[in-house]
């Protein structure tokens, strides 16, 4: 197969398309300050949970499952309500599936399952982070506590001093990311599917819920269709520490130091990332997966057990068959092109959150080569 070269007007046109998007993104500032809200708002208590009395009701519900918290029934979120199922010894997609059943005496059983096994449960102390009055995690008692808006105000900052742009950022309700690029449009020449045009970049998540680490990835974005993609973890920071005193204002000190330090990481880490090594490294990789011919009904078949769900292996054949360069996918059947077609059901499924699970896949299998 001819290698194409690279084409010139082509590569003007994304360039302004992806000019645009970053202009655009500042529309997502509100997301930012929403985050920044939100780190300020959250509500920690330790709590012991199990050995209780039989007359000890610590769940009820009424409307909605409840759990008593420093001297008040509040509201459980459904991530907090999974964390107490695997705490306690309760399968958690039942216990989830019955605390937001539309029937109250679902609740009701959620509530006594979760009474039940408090009472006949070893005594433990955990973690109890809330947000307006809503239970959103029970976490370990040994959790690091981190200030998100810290790090990423850093993460921000220091982006933009190497000349990044704003990309995108996601508030979930668990989980947040923000992704910045360099402006400019790489193009990529592959030995089997043509000429990619990429940006590249960092993505930075984190969760102040138990629902994953503090991460740093490198990020790439194939522009023409924005087929997104992350590869290397550069920072990966679990929140696990020392264990936590009862009385949490005690131990204010260390999570202002632990955010700081933190912080200067992801400063480091994005002052040495945005290099001409950073995107060499880059476009060797997708080089890499260009020049990998696959059996492309053999690497989808191993998918599921990387987390793709039924319905999206359905899509991604449908787009492989496809072969549309607008979807990212196009030549012969390498491993860059599956992982194109991956991120392509990503962009599809209109999910934010799901797109960028995805994507984490996708780079997973492209470090395999």
């Amino acid at each position: 197969m001819k290698i194409q070269t690279v084409n010139p007007t082509e590569q003007s046109i994304l360039q302004e398309k992806i000019t645009r998007k970053l202009n655009d993104s500042f529309n997502k500032m509100p997301i930012i300050r929403q985050i920044q809200e939100e780190s300020k708002s959250i509500n920690d208590f330790i709590l012991p949970i199990g050995g209780f009395a039989k007359d000890n009701e610590m769940f009820y519900s009424n409307g909605a499952l409840k759990m008593f918290v420093n001297d008040d029934y509040r509201n459980i979120h459904k991530h907090a309500t999974g964390q107490l199922g695997d705490k306690l010894g309760i399968p958690t997609t039942y216990l989830k599936s019955l605390a937001s059943g539309t029937e109250q005496w679902e609740r009701d059983l959620a509530a006594k399952m979760l009474n039940e096994h408090v009472i006949h449960s070893e005594r433990k102390r955990y973690l109890v982070r809330t947000l307006n009055d809503q239970v959103k995690g029970v976490l370990s008692d040994k959790y690091r506590r981190l200030n998100t808006a810290e790090i990423y105000a850093e993460f921000f900052t220091a982006s933009v001093n190497k000349g990044a742009k704003l990309l995108d950022c996601c508030y979930d309700e668990t989980r947040t990311y923000i992704e910045f690029v360099l402006p400019e449009v790489v193009p990529v020449i592959t030995q089997h599917n043509g000429t990619t045009y990429m940006v590249f970049g960092l993505r930075i998540s984190n969760s102040d819920y138990g629902d994953g680490a503090l991460r740093v990835q490198s990020y790439s974005m194939q522009v023409v269709c924005l087929n997104g993609m992350t590869r290397d973890n550069l920072i990966r920071q679990v929140h696990l520490g020392k264990k936590l005193p009862d009385n949490l204002i005690l131990s204010n000190e260390t999570y202002k130091l632990d955010t700081e330090t933190q912080a200067s990481l992801v400063r480091d880490i994005v002052n040495s990332a945005f290099n001409t090594e950073f995107l060499l490294d880059e476009v060797q990789n997708i080089q890499r997966a260009g020049s990998r011919l696959v059996n492309i009904d053999t690497e989808v078949k191993k998918l599921p057990k990387m987390g793709m769900r039924k319905e999206e292996v359905k899509s991604l054949t449908d787009i492989l068959s496809d072969n549309n360069p607008e979807h990212g996918v196009q030549g012969r059947n390498t491993i860059w092109k599956l992982t194109q077609a991956m991120t392509q059901v990503g962009v599809q499924s209109g999910n934010t959150r799901r797109k960028r699970d995805i994507e984490d896949m996708a780079g997973k299998l492209l470090v395999t080569i």
